[in-house]
């Protein structure tokens, strides 16, 4: 398989949004990680990010997106104000990551008692926008022990994962985090309504439209580093046109195009708006055969193949799409590839 370097970034400090590394792989699970406190400090926090991702993908030889949120301090913000306007629905596992810093100021078993209960607060608000089977795993990093905080956050809720890691003496993420993270993934995947269930399925039409709206793209001049990705695009996959769409309410919008023009397009004849229905790519060998069930008959496509364009929480928003006008074999597409340039599309809008 041919493997797309990811775009160089830079070392920086720790960014005051969220951010979205990927592994390459089909169906990703998801993690959402609040906090940074099981995450080297000398890294930024989409390298730590890609790392966890990269490390989660390795054990189960499928896709991870992880998206990390910072949290780095604890001054009443709360958990859900950190990580404002963020699906967290999409996810499998949720981390909240308590730091040294939370922790260390805490010198009685009273006040720390006290962080335990604040930290329960914090879940208890999240618990309701997650989906049923979600899970929550509490990380405790720090360098002294803490008991009396391990054992009031487990007695508390029995169904709250709660870890103990030591950031400084381990690798990052800590292999335990890592080990526990895959058995929950593992069991979910086997879970009637489980997140990878659930955004298999179709999106509401208006999360997508409020997502573009937000990202500003639509009608948005030409971007140079699209057209470049289009163009490579249509040499990996030998085929005469490639495209990048989103799809706004009433229509579909082309950021960067070749063979079909670049700009607005009807929703009759586009491919794109049946890949963004659900979460995986849609492969049409041709188009044309009279025995499938009917998409697009009209224009001169005859072999389209399309992977979801997705926000840094996995709203669908469009699609990177490969086509042609001969057909082909549905089984000769490299469905991971196809992957990897919508990660980085999706990299490119947030400016990652």
């Amino acid at each position: 398989m041919t493997v797309l370097e990811a775009p160089q970034r830079s070392t920086r400090p720790f960014s005051a949004r969220a951010v979205t590394a990927s592994a390459s792989g089909l169906d990703p699970d998801r993690v959402l990680v609040f906090g940074d406190g099981v995450f080297a400090p000398e890294e930024s926090l989409h390298d730590a990010a890609r790392t966890m991702a990269r490390a989660l993908a390795a054990r189960s030889g499928r896709g991870v997106d992880v998206t990390a949120v910072p949290w780095s301090s604890w001054s009443g913000q709360t958990l859900l104000s950190a990580g404002s306007g963020i699906h967290v629905a999409n996810y499998d596992v949720v981390m909240v990551c308590l730091s040294g810093s939370v922790v260390h100021s805490r010198t009685t078993s009273t006040a720390v008692t006290g962080a335990a209960d604040e930290a329960l607060v914090l879940v208890d608000q999240l618990r309701p926008l997650l989906a049923p089977t979600a899970e929550i795993v509490v990380a405790l990093a720090y360098k002294e022990e803490q008991p009396a905080l391990l054992a009031s956050l487990r007695e508390a809720l029995k169904d709250l994962v709660v870890l103990s890691v030591d950031s400084d003496t381990v690798a990052s993420p800590p292999p335990l985090l890592l080990e526990v993270s895959q058995l929950l993934l593992e069991q979910q995947r086997a879970r009637a309504g489980s997140p990878q269930w659930l955004r298999s399925k179709w999106q509401p039409f208006q999360e997508r439209y409020d997502t573009i709206r937000g990202l500003g793209i639509v009608d948005t001049p030409t971007n140079a580093a699209l057209d470049e990705m289009v163009q490579h695009m249509t040499e990996l996959f030998h085929t005469r046109g490639a495209a990048i769409t989103f799809l706004p309410e009433g229509r579909q919008w082309s950021a960067a195009s070749i063979w079909i023009p670049r700009g607005t397009g009807a929703l009759q004849d586009s491919f794109c708006r049946s890949t963004v229905l659900s979460s995986g790519p849609m492969v049409v060998g041709d188009a044309w055969d009279k025995n499938r069930p009917q998409l697009v008959r009209r224009g001169p496509i005859r072999f389209y193949a399309g992977h979801p364009l997705e926000s840094v929480d996995g709203t669908r928003v469009g699609a990177v799409c490969v086509f042609d006008s001969a057909p082909r074999r549905e089984d000769s597409v490299e469905l991971d590839l196809l992957r990897d340039f919508a990660v980085r599309a999706r990299d490119m809008l947030y400016g990652l």
